[in-house]
Parts: C-alpha cells; structure tokens; sequence
C-alpha cells in the first residue's frame, strides 16, 4: 500500500506508491534527439546582432558591447511573455481583473559554446551564469513596478528549440502562485512555532540522512518528503537567507560544483539529465528574512502527470523520495 504524505510547507498532501505500473517508466528516461533548428543559432558568438540589444555581459575587459568575446550574455528574450515597456493600465471586465503584461522576460545566455550542458561546464562557467542571476535579482528590484523573480533553467530533453544553453529570467509585478503558496506555508508555520520550515527540514533530513543526498560546506542537497514528481530534489543554502541575491563569492563557487554534480548524478541514475530547474527566492518588496528560505527546486522529467495533479493538484509519485536519494547518492 502507499503513503499520503504532507508537505509540512504547502500543507499539500501527495500520494507516494511505489506500486505503481508507471514506476519502470519513471527509472529510465530515454534522450530525444534535439529538433532540428532551421537556420544559424541566434544565441552563438558571432550571431549577436540576431537577439536584442544585450542588457548585461560577463566577458573579456577589451570586449565591445554586443561583439563576440562575452563568457554570459544576457538579452530580452526573442518572444518575451511580458515586456519591460509601458503602463500596467489596470482594469477590471466584469468580476475579472486585468492589467497589460508588463514585466522582464531575460535570456541568459550561458556559454559560447553551443551544445553543453550543466554537467559539461567548467564549474567557473557554471558560477558566472549564477553570477548573472544575482547581478539580475539586484538590478531589476530597482524597478518598483516589480514584485518578485523567478529564474527557469530547461535542462536536456527539457529544452526548447533553443539548444544553446541559456535561462530565463523573470520579473513580475505580482508573486507567482506557486511562490504565494510557500510565502503562506512558511509565516504559518513560523508563527506557530518560531523557526524557518525549511531550516527545520533541514535538520530532521542532515541528522537522518534518509532523504539526504549530498552536502557541502554552504549547501544540502535532499529528496522532499512529500515529492510530487520522481527524482525531486531541493538544493537548499545552509545559511538561513530569504532572498538570493544575498548569496556570497565563496557560496556561489560552491553552488557551482554542486549544481554540475547533481547533473551528473541525474544523467548517471536516469540516462538522461532531462530537468527543469527554478529558483525560489524572497519577492522584492516583503521582508520575509525570518520565515523564508531560499532555494532551488530540480524537477526530472521522468513521468507524465496524471489528471490528479493537473486537476486536484493531487500529486502521485511512484518513486519514494528515500529511494530516489539512494540512487542519487550512489551516482556520485
């Protein structure tokens, strides 16, 4: 029989069976050919005049502006789900609400190089790309029409047409829903009992180790115990911090090596590194430095979701968290 489970943060419960007919499926992802790009890569050196004007770039010092000889690039993206320009022009239809969609939608363009992956990277290329999402988060909060950030990374199979490595960066005058939901869980839980959710979860998985995968000296590594998807895991920072772009030099060279190694431990334990990364962090304008804790969620695309977790948001994961960390564990 399986178990429900809760997530002590979401208070979502999620069903974990290990019975499941689409258990093999989920151990095994086989790699899919990339589809075929008609024409040059707008994101590879040379081609710099096929995106929008660059916003930042981590590059050589005598390099030009939107010239080859950058290391990170960051640009609009070339089809934005929001844009920086104009007015919010708020207006209800009928009970509805409805506003433009202004916001910033970045690529972040994370080596000249055209086909590597996380797993691939130097671990200081790694560390510059980690570099532009800090430099982002501090610079796009001076603009006060925003409320938070979100940083999406496609790994693998997960790709868009876009084989070139990059992420997106996302600004918004609201807080995703998903993020709404963690902000709630942990002030709940804080007021309760006066410490960080996450902290605590923190504690419980390094002493027990089950569910531990993998620690450094600034970060820990575990399967949750209510995982919604095979394969989940949390990176989270050991020092309690709510916002990301606090994160120091010496703990994002660490996140670097980390990262690269949990890639590793993905391709090794599934066959393919196929994952959509995201990165959870504070909004701008809501002092959670007590009850929040930032992180980064891996999310594998090893299974199909059922209609329970589209339509009852009702999760149901046929690889154990506790199994899954083992895996990882021995993949390293």
């Amino acid at each position: 029989m399986g178990e429900l489970r809760r997530d002590p943060v979401k208070n979502r419960w999620v069903i974990i069976d290990p019975e499941r007919p689409d258990r093999e499926a989920a151990l095994k992802v086989e790699a899919q050919p990339p589809p075929p790009l008609a024409g040059p890569c707008p994101l590879c050196p040379g081609n710099e005049a096929m995106t929008p004007p660059e916003i930042a770039a981590l590059g050589e010092p005598s390099r030009q502006r939107n010239q080859p000889g950058w290391w990170v690039r960051v640009t609009p993206d070339l089809q934005p789900l929001c844009r920086i320009e104009g007015d919010f022009d708020r207006r209800p239809e009928g009970p509805f609400d409805v506003m433009n969609a202004v916001g910033a939608h970045e690529i972040v363009v994370e080596s000249p190089e055209h086909h590597l992956t996380w797993a691939e990277l130097p671990e200081q290329q790694l560390e510059r790309v980690l570099r532009a999402y800090r430099l982002r988060s501090l610079d796009l909060r001076l603009d006060g029409r925003f409320r938070s950030l979100i940083v999406v990374k496609n790994h693998g199979d997960a790709a868009s047409i876009l084989q070139h490595p990059h992420s997106h960066v996302l600004a918004f005058p609201f807080v995703p829903h998903g993020i709404e939901e963690e902000l709630r869980g942990c002030q709940e839980f804080y007021a309760r009992k006066e410490r960080c959710a996450f902290c605590d979860i923190m504690l419980h998985e390094r002493v027990s180790r089950v569910r531990r995968v993998e620690e450094t000296d600034h970060f820990v590594v575990l399967a949750p115990f209510a995982s919604r998807f095979p394969f989940e895991t949390w990176v989270l920072p050991l020092r309690h911090a709510s916002d990301f772009a606090t994160i120091d030099d010496g703990e994002l060279v660490d996140l670097a090596g980390l990262m690269k190694r949990m890639m590793q431990m993905l391709g090794k334990v599934l066959g393919n590194q196929s994952c959509t990364i995201v990165l959870h962090t504070a909004p701008f304008d809501e002092p959670h430095t007590n009850d929040y804790h930032w992180h980064l969620e891996i999310l594998p695309k090893t299974a199909t979701v059922e209609g329970f977790g589209w339509g009852a948001r009702l999760f149901v994961n046929p690889v154990t968290p506790e199994e899954a960390a083992a895996l990882l564990r021995q993949a390293v």
